[in-house]
Parts: C-alpha cells; sequence; structure tokens
C-alpha cells in the first residue's frame, strides 16, 4: 500500500474511532497546529469519529449495567518495547482472564450496541501486523487500553503521538500524573469506565491488561483496585532504547498531525524512560505483598511456561493447569520469530548510560561504553 494511502484506515489512524468532542477538544488545545501535509490526515478523523458520534450516544444506554461490573486487574508493566506484549498476548491465551481488543481500543464507545458490525468494519482496514513490529495484528487481539483512554478524553499519553511538539507535556501531565486534581479524577473515572465496559462486554471481571504508561501510574491505580495485581517486565536497557526509537519512526509518520525533529524525540525517548522508573521505583512499595511480580524479560524468552507457573504461583492466580496447554501451543507458534540487530556505537553507548544509569546499574546489564562495544536485539 502506497504510504500517502496509509491515513485511510483505522490502524494508521486509530483516532478515527474516537469520541468527536475529545478531538475537537484537542484540535483546540494544540490551537490546530496541524501541519499543511497532515491537513488530509485530519480531516479523516474528523469524518470517522462523526460518523460514528450517533452509535456512541446510543451506546451509552448500556452505562447503568457497565457500572455495576466488577473489576480485579492483573496490570503488565515495563516500557516499552520491553518484552509486554509478548507476555501480555501469552497470559490472554488463559481463558479465565479477560482483556481489551484492538477492536474495543480503536472504537471504545462502539464495541457493545452493533458489535459484530463495527467489529466487521475494523477488522477489513486492519493489516497482518503492527505498523511498529512484525506482531500479528487482529481485531480480537489483545491491545493497549491507553488508545481506548486517548480516543475519549484529554488525558493521555498518546495525544503527544499526534502532536510530537508537545510529547514531553502529555507525558508528565498523564503517565507521570502531574496534571492538575481535576484531571487525575477525570482520568480516574474514564479509566475505571472503560475497564468496567470491558468487563460487562467479555463476562470476565478479571482483566488483563498492557499499557506502559501504567508504569508511572501504580499509586493511581492502586487507589482505584486496592488488590489489585502487577507483573513487572523489564528488559537490557539498551535494546530498550534502540526498539522503542524504531517504535517511534514507524508509527510517527503515520500518526503525527504535525511535523517534527528526531532528535527531539530521542531526547524524548530518554527523558521518558529515566523519568518512568524513576517514579515507579518511588511508588512500587506501595503495592502491597504477594501482588507484584518482577521478571527479567531475557529470562522469560528463554523460559515462558516456567516464568508463566511462577508468576501464577506468587500472584496465587487460578486456572495455570487449565491453560497451560493454550500457552504452550502459542509460545511453539513464535518460535520462528527474529528480533532485530543494531550495532551500537560507543557514543550512543555513554549516551544511554548517562541517562539510564540506575537502571542498568539496578538490573546489571552491562554498562554500555565502559566495556567493547555491545549488540542491540529488538523486537
Amino acid at each position: 500500500m502506497d504510504r500517502s494511502q496509509q491515513f485511510l484506515h483505522f490502524h494508521q489512524q486509530p483516532f478515527a474511532g474516537g469520541s468527536l468532542s475529545n478531538w475537537l477538544r484537542m484540535l483546540t488545545r494544540n490551537r490546530f497546529r496541524v501541519s499543511p501535509v497532515y491537513v488530509a490526515r485530519a480531516a479523516y478523523v474528523s469524518l470517522l469519529s462523526t460518523v460514528t458520534a450517533l452509535p456512541r450516544l446510543v451506546e451509552h444506554r448500556y452505562d447503568g449495567l457497565v457500572a455495576g461490573q466488577d473489576v480485579s486487574p492483573v496490570f503488565i508493566l515495563g516500557h516499552f518495547r520491553s518484552g509486554t506484549t509478548f507476555l501480555h498476548t501469552l497470559m490472554s491465551h488463559d481463558p479465565s482472564l479477560g482483556y481489551m481488543s484492538t477492536f474495543q481500543t480503536m472504537l471504545p464507545g462502539n464495541f457493545i450496541w452493533k458489535a459484530g458490525l463495527f467489529k466487521r468494519i475494523l477488522a477489513d482496514s486492519l493489516p497482518e501486523t503492527r505498523p511498529m513490529d512484525n506482531v500479528e495484528m487482529a481485531a480480537d487481539y489483545p491491545y493497549e487500553e491507553e488508545y481506548a483512554v486517548a480516543n475519549i478524553c484529554p488525558y493521555s499519553f498518546y495525544h503527544g503521538w499526534y502532536f510530537p511538539r508537545r510529547m514531553r507535556h502529555y507525558f508528565d501531565r498523564y503517565a507521570l500524573m502531574q496534571a492538575p486534581s481535576h484531571e487525575i479524577a477525570g482520568w480516574k473515572t474514564i479509566y475505571d469506565y472503560l475497564l468496567r465496559k470491558v468487563a460487562y462486554a467479555t463476562g470476565q471481571p478479571r482483566l488483563l491488561l498492557k499499557n506502559p504508561c501504567n508504569t508511572a501510574r501504580v499509586k493511581e491505580l492502586l487507589e482505584l483496585y486496592p488488590d489489585a495485581k502487577f507483573v513487572h517486565i523489564y528488559r537490557n536497557p539498551y535494546h530498550v532504547f534502540f526498539s522503542t526509537r524504531r517504535l517511534y519512526d514507524n508509527i510517527l509518520p503515520l500518526y503525527a498531525l504535525q511535523e517534527y525533529d528526531r532528535d527531539d524525540v530521542t531526547e524524548n525517548i530518554l527523558y521518558c524512560y529515566r523519568a518512568m522508573y524513576d517514579r515507579f521505583f518511588e511508588q512500587r512499595s506501595l503495592i502491597p505483598d504477594g501482588n507484584l511480580v518482577e521478571i527479567r524479560y531475557e529470562d522469560f524468552v528463554a523460559r515462558p511456561l516456567d516464568t508463566l507457573r511462577d508468576i501464577y504461583t506468587r500472584l496465587n492466580l487460578p486456572h495455570f493447569e487449565g491453560a497451560e496447554q493454550p500457552f504452550a501451543d502459542y509460545v511453539a507458534s513464535q518460535r520462528d520469530y527474529t528480533p532485530r540487530r543494531y550495532d551500537i556505537g560507543r557514543d550512543m553507548q555513554e549516551r544511554i548510560y548517562r541517562h539510564w544509569h540506575p537502571t542498568v546499574d539496578r538490573w546489571k546489564y552491562e554498562p554500555g561504553g565502559r566495556k567493547k562495544a555491545v549488540v542491540a536485539q529488538t523486537a
């Protein structure tokens, strides 16, 4: 497909299925600073969010039923490109766990009423793999609920992907949760509403959720769900850096509504990772004993089933035995996946270590810039 046509697809413009009022609010808050080359992209999002507005209003008739749902979340934490997707997808094969699907994240206001119709529309627009990597994509597969949050309210870091010149502004306010108290309260209301809505739609109160931004929101999540379970996965920071930069190299040309400087994006990656983990380490002790498991990505991919068994045991999650065969089947299906490899220059090693040395040292990864150059494998 020609790059010039890519904006005409839901997966390239995840905002297209969002709230019209939220979309207009975001444009207004960014003073309509859409670069001329992206005007057609903005017009497409405006059109689709208008077309789906009436069905969204109809769907609100289910809000009373949604509010009565119980939610018992299992949160997967970890920075972007740390293995969260593999862990999320693998655990989603446990039939006792519900999750938010790609369909539900892209069309968060249209996944109960006339769900079959809207799912078919979305499915027809999806590629075989995600735009940021080679991971298989489908309407029913698990996805990040942050897309749904971004689609229906202004309190999301992902708005910084549409207006990348203000990426750090969105990260500070809505990932680090430095926003005014009324906005934090608004985020909690929307987030809880979405989780209850998914619980209603799936019939599963135990929800498995993967959202890198939540790594810096432990305090807020515990205020909503005091008994929540957490799995934190971490990975070699040097590998994370290059994989995250590749993530942005792939998604920003598809999502952004304004021109941006790649060097600024690199600076934001360095800043956001450090700030995210500074906040996580400050808040980790808030999680009650027995409700947090931390795993090393390299150990997980080497022994995925053993790692999962340990997670289920330590978090006292039921049904591992019933899901063990689906887990094994999925692991077997991924054996041909080959990570990308990049040579890391000495200057970049030193730069990464200068910013991220707390995690490099804490997790005992090779400190770049002090020894021979390393090679990064990035998914």
